[in-house]
């Protein structure tokens, strides 16, 4: 799918953010090669240098415009976006419980969750959110990229 400029690093930050659950699926399954304290190890990183500021934009910019859009559904949207990342930073910052499944839970949570964005919430973003607002998504999000490390996989 052709992906409006002004959303396209946002959708870039779902390619890497579906790399790393590949990694943690294999390091999950004890096929990758890297032993779970690693994996969460480099769960935790990535999530502090590209997924959480990835979750911040979203959650100040697109998901209040989201809420007062036009259209309730998109309200309903946005409180799901709310509720994954709310999961995820759970699964992130927990210590408790059995590393692997955790680590599993994180897997298919963030996967799914960054599909429907890409499936669902982007597409009618670009269709129905102001100009304005996608406009802010982009420099907020250049100005992100720009802060962030090089390494992005």
């Amino acid at each position: 799918m052709k992906r409006d400029p002004r959303l396209r690093d946002l959708s870039d930050d779902h390619h890497v953010a579906l790399v790393l659950v590949r990694r943690a699926v294999r390091a999950a399954s004890g096929t990758g090669g890297q032993s779970l304290d690693d994996a969460w190890a480099e769960v935790r990183r990535r999530f502090d240098l590209e997924l959480g500021p990835h979750f911040a934009i979203e959650e100040q910019l697109l998901l209040p415009a989201l809420e007062v859009a036009d259209a309730a559904d998109l309200a309903a949207l946005a409180a799901r976006i709310r509720d994954d990342h709310a999961m995820v930073r759970e699964l992130v910052a927990g210590k408790a419980g059995d590393p692997r499944a955790r680590l599993r839970a994180f897997c298919e949570r963030l996967g799914k969750h960054v599909r429907f964005e890409e499936r669902e919430v982007f597409g009618r973003a670009e269709r129905e959110l102001p100009g304005a607002v996608l406009e802010a998504i982009a420099l907020a999000t250049r100005e992100k990229r720009a802060a962030t490390p090089p390494e992005r996989h």
